[in-house]
């Protein structure tokens, strides 16, 4: 059986297997002579030498298997029919009756030709030729256009996806500079991945492709004013000959327009250039903060000269603005800094400049030769002290608190031009030394000062002690864990945060003072101990500037640690022992990875969202035509067949239906809600699974159960979570399973749901954590650790319970216990016995009968006048077959706009309209009428895909209209249209009586 467009298209085929599809599929029809399909170029740079955009394809002969080569190019020109061009009509030609008009290649030789757009959205994509060498074509209208109709939404949905793969691979280039940025690389190196990220190739990493691209900066930075600076183009990337020709008249003349403009500009390459592969250039202005900062300039090859194109590079011209920004922030950073340390070079008071926080920001020569002291004096065997980075931490651990709160005051006295409570203070500094302190407020937008005074020195007997207090308080305030180790590999000093994330006790961290009493300690706990110990070994041997690397622990807990390691050197550059920090990266590794499944089950339930939105139209077609076959009773003993298609799509649609459901977005809700119908349509979901799986359901269903007040989603995903549980683990003996679902009382007001399975269970030591969040027995990749976690909390908000029963012989049942919804709780129970299945697929319901006397009577003596407005096809002429059998005249329109002006010339009894079409979509039609006043807009029922969207239901609701959702059933359709008219026929009854009365009562 051959594969159609639409099925060919969902299996991700290229646009020339569309094509072949296309053409095979009519050829097949066995009516035609020649039948060609063209459709735009997968690159829009195929022209004719009119320039005319070329359509490209494939032709197909009855006589002549080979065909010329010039066939497959069609021209975007006449001698097509120009109600094909612009109307976008099937068009329907006698090539005799014209003998004079030219004929193009692809008509030699034919008597009749029909030609068939390839449209969406307003906008011709391709176009269909079938052609006969008889006096008659002979091949179906209907089967060419729907032909048409597949190929037109085939290469939309490769449109879309192309667009999505752009989107994405532009977002990935922002985030990649932005990262960069963060991570404070250069402006340079920033500008010039720009350049190069501008003339990369969509095939190779997905950029714009364009021929060069020249980044500019102004020499002298530009204000708000006129365009004055020089402008010098550093980075640079393509085609070296354009690039520097950028630099010179005419084209310098592009970029400069562009400056003064303050706005895009663009330009075609002159006449008569030997660089003929550029077809345009583009001149973007980089500006930020009100100032132009320079310019970005780009050439576009032949077949890239799109707005998509253009709208890529202007991205790329943004972040080179926020680049040449940052670039000249932190050249007048620079500048100001350095004339600020110029001063403070002269100045023999010792002076310090802090930040807000009392962070040191620059120090004069006085405070550099106080500190320059304290440091000689503090000078051991140990080494020197690094430079303090903050003010607090020049002093003694008894004097840092207080200077830090005087700081503190001393800054807001100043803010409120009070005095502060301690105005001169006096501390000791790490050495010994005592100074006077006396706060400077901040003036002119410069960093507020502290001038320190010396008083005395102490002796520095006891600097030593000192010294290590001091290390050991400072290392106990980092979130880090730290490990300090002398020459000799012995641990100088040791934090509580590393004691902690390698499980240490606080005796043990005591008493082990040396590198292999840790390699002893916390090998055990490695995954690799082996491994672990040799790597710290050669750790010691030596490090040049720094190491980082990760441990993999698995005991107590598994844990994924970073270790970063740095030597300590002296004055004089030699090793004097090591510092190695430690962090926990477990959480981050699991948030990223709970992050990344995330990401990718929200995109793939968008692709399932939309996917089944495209199968309703379709789907539609073939449960009505399989519903009127049967009903018709002509198959010629084919009847079985089409019971069996009705049947198919029948359960195709539920299960379409379940997808779109769950799929609809909305806020938690509280309503009745039947257990019952939740376990089957999950069933519903999950049994073409089960049947791969080889995995037999048994479902025991209580038919006078309760109703249970509840979001009816959360529930299904409760079911859905443990039965995604019992799957897992019956494939985990690989032989198949059975899995139990049984609803029933649990007292007079309560109700349970059990889900059950003969698997290997739950062993009895992680019973107690399965409800944990991120806890999982699965491997990485499988499971998430989530599942669970959300049955718990789900019904603990309906205010119910779970319990879990595991015997030590195997096979687990949950059950989940929910209070029973009071106002069912006195209902009649349901008469029927309990529901017993043991399938995964509920049978599908015969067809139900219509078109007989009693369905048809209103529309057969009334005549009914009714106008069908549907973008799809197969779906109108199915509607308009039905309401003709029930005797009804129909009016199909496949065009809003054109439906809107028949209303306004012809009165009609009803309208059926499609929700979601291009031009003028459902919502707009209907609202159009209600500002006319046409009285139609009383009659409506809308037929729509997309009944789960937002917009689509509140819309419904608020004007309260009618609807039908696809993929419906015939008698689905038939009831709403009589049910509708016969409430239109009682208005005009009673309309007439009224009249009558009156006029009797004139009379």
């Amino acid at each position: 059986m051959r594969a159609g467009v639409a099925h060919t298209a969902l299996a991700g085929a290229s646009r020339e297997e569309l094509l072949r599809a296309a053409l095979q599929g009519l050829a097949k029809e066995g009516y035609a002579d020649r039948i060609g399909v063209w459709t735009e170029p997968e690159t829009s740079g195929m022209r004719h030498h009119d320039g005319a955009v070329a359509f490209r394809g494939l032709v197909w002969d009855r006589e002549n298997p080979e065909n010329p080569q010039e066939w497959m190019n069609l021209s975007f020109a006449p001698p097509l029919p120009e109600e094909l061009l612009l109307g976008r009509k099937v068009v329907e030609e006698n090539l005799e009756a014209s003998p004079e008009r030219p004929i193009i290649g692809q008509l030699l030789g034919l008597r009749r030709a029909l030609w068939i757009p390839v449209a969406s959205k307003d906008r011709l994509r391709g176009v269909i030729l079938a052609g006969s060498k008889r006096k008659q074509l002979a091949l179906s209208r209907d089967r060419a256009e729907a032909t048409a109709a597949e190929l037109a939404l085939a290469l939309e949905l490769a449109e879309q996806r192309r667009i999505l793969c752009i989107r994405n691979a532009d977002l990935a280039a922002a985030r990649r500079f932005l990262g960069t940025q963060a991570a404070g690389h250069s402006a340079e190196t920033l500008l010039a991945n720009l350049a190069a990220s501008c003339t990369a190739q969509a095939e190779e990493s997905d950029g714009p492709g364009a021929a060069f691209a020249v980044i500019g900066a102004f020499s002298i930075p530009q204000e708000a004013s006129a365009v004055t600076g020089k402008v010098e183009f550093h980075w640079r990337s393509g085609d070296e000959a354009w690039a520097r020709a950028i630099e010179s008249e005419p084209l310098a003349n592009v970029w400069r327009r562009s400056l003064q403009a303050r706005q895009l500009m663009e330009c075609e390459p002159q006449v008569g250039w030997a660089q003929t592969e550029v077809a345009r250039i583009v001149a973007f202005p980089l500006e930020a903060e009100g100032q132009l900062l320079g310019t970005l300039v780009a050439g576009l090859p032949r077949g890239a000269e799109s707005l998509g194109t253009v709208d890529r590079l202007e991205l790329r011209a943004a972040l080179a603005a926020s680049a040449l920004w940052s670039r000249k922030r932190r050249e007048e950073e620079k500048r100001h800094a350095s004339a600020r340390q110029t001063l403070l070079d002269l100045m023999s008071e010792s002076l310090l400049l802090v930040d807000e926080t009392g962070g040191i920001l620059a120090s004069s020569r006085g405070a550099r030769e106080l500190a320059g002291q304290a440091a000689k004096a503090e000078r051991t065997r140990q080494g020197e002290r690094a430079a303090p980075k903050h003010f607090s931490e020049l002093f003694q651990g008894r004097d840092r608190e207080r200077m830090r709160i005087w700081l503190r005051d001393s800054r807001q006295a100043a803010a409120t031009s009070q005095i502060p409570g301690e105005e001169t203070p006096q501390a000791e500094l790490h050495n010994g030394m005592s100074v006077q302190m006396r706060f400077i407020p901040a003036l002119r937008g410069e960093p507020a000062g502290i001038l320190l005074e010396p008083l005395s020195a102490r002796d520095s007997g006891s600097q030593e002690q000192h010294a290590e207090t001091e290390l050991q308080n400072v290392i106990e305030w980092l979130e880090e864990g730290v490990v300090l180790f002398d020459a000799n590999d012995n641990v100088r000093a040791v934090n509580t945060r590393f004691a902690q994330i390698v499980s240490l006790a606080p005796e043990e961290s005591e008493n082990i003072r040396t590198l292999e009493g840790l390699i002893q300690r916390l090998a055990g706990q490695a995954s690799e101990p082996a491994l672990f110990g040799e790597k710290w070994r050669a750790l010691a041997q030596g490090i040049e500037g720094g190491v980082r690397e990760e441990l993999q622990m698995l005991h107590p807990v598994p844990r994924i640690l970073e270790r970063a390691a740095r030597p300590v050197l002296d004055s004089m550059g030699r090793p004097l022992g090591r510092v190695e920090i430690y962090r926990d990266l477990t959480a981050q590794r699991v948030f990223h990875s709970k992050l990344l499944q995330t990401e990718k089950l929200a995109a793939l339930g968008q692709m399932v969202s939309s996917v089944a939105h495209e199968l309703s139209n379709p789907l539609t077609s073939i449960l009505g035509y399989a519903q009127r076959l049967l009903v018709r009773q002509d198959t010629n003993g084919r009847a079985e067949e089409a019971q069996q298609i009705y049947q198919e799509a029948e359960r195709a649609s539920t299960i379409l239906r379940q997808l779109l459901l769950n799929a609809r977005e909305a806020l938690p809700e509280r309503r009745l809600v039947s257990l019952n119908q939740i376990v089957l349509r999950s069933m519903e979901l999950q049994g073409f699974g089960l049947m791969e799986e080889k995995i037999r359901v048994e479902i025991d269903l209580d038919p006078t159960l309760p109703l249970v007040q509840g979001d009816p989603g959360h529930l299904q995903q409760v079911l859905m979570n443990l039965m995604g549980n019992a799957r897992q683990a019956l494939q985990q003996q690989a032989l198949g399973g059975t899995i139990r679902l049984r609803t029933k009382r649990a007292g007079d007001r309560r109700v349970l749901l059990e889900v059950a399975d003969d698997g290997p269970g739950i062993p009895q030591a992680i019973q107690a954590r399965i409800f944990d969040p991120f806890f999982t027995t699965k491997p990485a990749g499988v499971g998430t650790g989530l599942g669970l976690a959300i049955v718990l909390s789900a019904v603990r908000e309906h205010g119910g319970q779970v319990h879990v029963l595991s015997p030590p012989e195997g096979g687990v049942v949950f059950q989940i216990e929910l209070p029973a919804a009071a106002e069912s709780l006195h209902r009649e129970p349901v008469s029927p016995a309990p529901l017993k299945k043991i399938s995964p697929f509920p049978e599908a319901a015969a067809p139900a009968r219509f078109g007989d006397a009693d369905a048809t009577k209103f529309g057969a003596e009334n005549g009914a006048c009714v106008l069908v407005v549907e973008d799809e096809p197969t779906v109108a002429r199915l509607i308009a077959d039905v309401l003709e059998d029930e005797g009804m005249h129909v009016d199909v329109l496949l065009d809003g706009r054109e439906a809107l002006a028949r209303a306004a010339r012809k009165s009609y009894d009803l309208v059926i309209c499609d929700m979601k079409m291009p031009g003028l979509d459902g919502q707009h039609f209907y609202k159009s009428l209600e500002l006319a006043g046409n009285p139609l807009r009383k009659h409506f029922l809308f037929v729509t895909g997309d009944i789960v969207a937002a917009q689509t239901r509140e819309f419904l609701e608020q004007n309260r209209l009618p609807h039908v959702a696809k993929p419906f059933r015939v008698e689905e359709l038939t009831e709403k249209v009589h049910a509708m008219l016969e409430i239109r026929h009682q208005r005009k009854s009673s309309v007439a009586e009224v009249n009558k009365k009156n006029a009797a009562r004139n009379g």
